[in-house]
């Protein structure tokens, strides 16, 4: 029993979890939504952006995720990302030490349009159209501000694991600006 105590008393001293030690607070995580309906990933991939977190992004993408900017006025701002692309960007917003808060807004979702698939051999997939987007990002004393309504195009791929189990993902996202950038 001494031996125990004696134990505890050393490690209670150097314990990691000593207030003394001036460690910051562990990271929790908000909550994700269950990535059963398109809505709800739309809702996670904010929450992911927003809380720079590119393990739950990288669940989001599908493998064959493909983003397309297009500029209708100037082709040569055309630009286009990979899943990889969507994961990396995101972990250099979480890896930045300067910055203090992002905001990512893709409007109120009853402005969010529901589309049939615009992919021939892709009809299960759905799609939603969102009319307008908005994002902030304070980096140090600098805010950062884009707002858009050119819309954005976001299509979704579902696997299903058994019947009524569905997951969703993104397969596809396109925003076409039209006039200058």
């Amino acid at each position: 029993m001494a031996t125990l105590l004696s134990g505890l008393a050393v490690l209670g001293a150097g314990c990691i979890f000593s207030p003394e030690k001036g460690d910051p607070p562990p990271v929790t995580k908000p909550p994700y939504p269950a990535l059963d309906n398109p809505q709800h990933v739309l809702e996670a991939y904010q929450i992911a952006y927003q809380h720079p977190d590119s393990v739950e992004a990288e669940i989001l993408f599908d493998g064959n995720y493909l983003g397309v900017s297009e500029n209708t006025s100037d082709q040569t701002q055309n630009v286009s990302f990979t899943r990889d692309d969507e994961k990396a960007h995101i972990a250099a917003l979480q890896r930045s030490t300067t910055i203090s808060s992002i905001l990512l807004d893709f409007g109120p979702t009853l402005t969010w349009v529901r589309l049939t698939s615009d992919d021939p051999s892709h009809p299960e997939w759905a799609q939603y159209q969102l009319p307008s987007w908005h994002l902030e990002i304070t980096d140090g004393s600098t805010l950062y501000t884009v707002t858009s309504t050119n819309p954005i195009t976001f299509s979704f791929a579902p696997t299903s694991s058994a019947p009524g189990d569905t997951t969703w993902k993104i397969i596809r996202w396109k925003e076409t600006i039209t006039g200058p950038s």
